[in-house]
């Protein structure tokens, strides 16, 4: 599978989980000091703007902005959310 092709399919599970209200959980690559390294956060999905989505992160406690680049991988969950400001998807 290419990059385009998995952004494209990460985008899409991100839009149908905020559409739906359903958390995730992906797996992100992070590039820091100590080298590359993926970790699994849980999120609420609100929208995906230029290259981006915007989630709240539970591990964070707050609003972030994740390139989708970085995300390796998105699984929806059936745990329903309710919104903390508008879905934008």
């Amino acid at each position: 599978m290419t990059d385009h092709t998995m952004h494209g399919r990460i985008e899409g599970l991100l839009r149908e989980a905020g559409r739906a209200r359903h958390q995730v959980r992906a797996t992100v690559r992070f590039h820091g000091e100590s080298g590359v390294k993926e970790v699994e956060r849980h999120w609420e999905p609100y929208a995906i703007h230029d290259g981006h989505a915007v989630v709240f992160s539970y591990f964070r406690n707050e609003f972030r902005t994740v390139p989708l680049k970085h995300i390796v991988s998105v699984e929806i969950h059936e745990r329903k959310f309710e919104p903390r400001r508008p879905i934008e998807m």
